[in-house]
């Protein structure tokens, strides 16, 4: 089972050796990966090229149908860095176009994805934002259990509640 925390995710990016944000499949005109909100908009600000970097990685795991990508059918779950470990960073799949809601059947789908790449790195900690329920618009009681078959090197993070203090 995962352990889940409240706060600020990024708090850990350099204790981490898998820092895994959510994202969709919209692949702009321009090859990047649209990056508009939440944890994903965070890193595209952060880490400058992330977008085209994502994009490239994206069209090369489901293929160049560019119009299929450009709305958001694509799937590939679980993508990390092809640098990993020295590029510690990861994008779980959670919708397919940026404007729809996540998908219950794309997090179950990444989630088994990033059990099988634990399973293969038993000694990695990882962080995952707490993925669907921002503008993923999905309700976090059903997430929940599709989440609770992470093992316990995974570390949920969600944002506290406006007006809560923030506990670790």
């Amino acid at each position: 089972m995962p352990i889940f925390k409240t706060g600020d995710m990024w708090s850990v990016y350099d204790n981490t050796d898998l820092f895994v944000i959510t994202t969709n499949a919209t692949i702009k005109r321009n090859g990047a990966l649209v990056m508009g909100r939440g944890i994903a908009r965070q890193a595209r600000d952060r880490f400058l090229g992330l977008d085209a970097a994502l994009g490239k990685h994206i069209l090369s795991v489901c293929g160049n149908p560019s119009t299929r990508l450009r709305t958001g059918q694509g799937q590939y779950g679980l993508l990390v860095s092809p640098r990993w470990p020295k590029a510690g960073l990861g994008a779980f799949q959670v919708k397919g176009h940026y404007s729809q809601p996540a998908s219950l059947a794309l997090i179950r789908h990444s989630v088994d994805a990033l059990c099988a790449w634990c399973v293969a790195h038993p000694n990695a900690l990882v962080a995952l934002n707490f993925p669907g329920i921002g503008n993923g618009r999905l309700c976090r009681e059903d997430v929940l259990p599709i989440l609770m078959q992470l093992p316990e090197q995974v570390v949920i993070w969600e944002y506290p509640p406006a007006g809560r203090e923030k506990r670790q």
